[in-house]
C-alpha cells in the first residue's frame, strides 16, 4: 500500500511540472482598423507554455500590410479580335506593421465540462512600422520607419474541436503611437513625427496544445 501511495505521489509530481511546461501555438488571421492608416488584414502566431490549466505565457508576432496603387488608363489597343488596355502606374505605397508582444493569457470553460471557453489576454511589447512610397511622376522613392511601445488586450471565445485543439474568435484592441525623426527645430525645440496605430480588430484561429517550443 505504501508503495502504491508513493508511486501515485511521484506520478503527480511528474505530471504537474510536465503540464505546467506544456507548449502551445496559435495561428491567427484577422482584420485590423488602425487610426492613422488604412485598415487591412492581419496575420499572427502566438507561442508559449502553460502555467496551469487556465493560465499561460507566450510571445506573439503579428504582421499587417496594406497597399495602394494609383493606375491610369492610357489607351486601348485593337489587336485582332481583342482590345487590351494600356495602363500606367502613377503612385504606389505599402504600409507594414510588425508588433511583438510578451503576453499573459487566460482560458477557462464557461461551464463545467463545457466545450466552449472564455479567452482573454494582455500583452506589452514593441511595434514597428514601415511606410514605403513610390511616386513615379516625380521619381521619388521613400521608406519611413517608425517604432515605439505598444500594448494589446483581447477577449473572445474558444471552441474545443479535439482533445488538444481549439478554434477561437477574438476581438482585440491595439494601443500604440510610434515615432520617427526626433530632432530639434531652428528654435531649438524638440520635434518628431508620429503615427497613431491604435485601433480595434477581430481575428479567428486555431490553438494547438502540445505543439511549439
Amino acid at each position: 500500500m505504501k508503495k502504491v501511495i508513493l508511486s501515485l505521489m511521484l506520478l503527480v509530481l511528474f505530471i504537474q511540472p510536465g503540464f505546467s511546461r506544456a507548449p502551445f501555438t496559435e495561428f491567427k488571421v484577422g482584420y485590423f482598423y488602425p487610426e492613422d492608416t488604412d485598415h487591412g488584414y492581419l496575420f499572427g502566431i502566438n507561442a508559449g507554455r502553460m502555467i496551469d490549466e487556465s493560465l499561460s505565457w507566450s510571445f506573439e508576432i503579428n504582421y499587417f500590410q496594406k497597399g495602394y496603387k494609383k493606375i491610369t488608363k492610357v489607351s486601348d489597343i485593337q489587336f485582332g479580335g481583342t482590345t487590351p488596355t494600356v495602363n500606367q502606374l502613377d503612385l504606389e505605397y505599402k504600409t507594414r506593421i510588425l508588433p511583438l508582444y510578451a503576453k499573459l493569457n487566460y482560458e477557462h470553460p464557461i461551464a463545467f465540462k463545457s466545450p466552449i471557453y472564455f479567452r482573454g489576454s494582455a500583452g506589452l511589447g514593441w511595434e514597428m512600422v514601415w511606410n514605403k512610397v513610390d511616386n513615379y511622376f516625380t521619381d521619388t522613392h521613400k521608406t519611413r520607419f517608425y517604432n515605439g511601445f505598444g500594448w494589446q488586450a483581447t477577449a473572445g471565445l474558444g471552441f474545443e474541436i479535439s482533445s488538444s485543439a481549439n478554434f477561437f474568435v477574438d476581438g482585440f484592441y491595439n494601443g500604440s503611437t510610434v515615432k520617427r525623426n526626433s530632432k530639434t527645430n531652428d528654435e531649438g525645440l524638440p520635434i518628431w513625427e508620429e503615427l497613431n496605430i491604435s485601433g480595434f480588430g477581430v481575428r479567428v484561429g486555431i490553438s494547438i496544445v502540445g505543439f511549439g517550443w
